[in-house]
């Protein structure tokens, strides 16, 4: 796990990809309706997905520092 440990450090390119996808989620999930309809849990569903994509780098980092 030490190897990965830097993969979402502030400023990395993984990291940028998560929140983007999270912005994309939650735009889907606005303005979309269509989109949202067809996603399992429809907007909620794509608002649930954008956080967890949002809070995963730091809760991987969180993880990393701890043990």
């Amino acid at each position: 796990m030490r190897l990965l440990a830097a993969i979402f450090q502030p400023g990395s390119e993984e990291r940028a990809l998560c929140e983007l996808a999270a912005v994309v989620c939650w735009v889907l999930a606005a303005f979309a309706s269509t989109v949202a309809g067809r996603f399992p849990g429809g907007a909620l569903g794509l608002i649930a997905l954008g956080l967890a994509l949002w809070f995963f780098p730091l809760m991987w980092n969180e993880v990393e520092t701890a043990f």
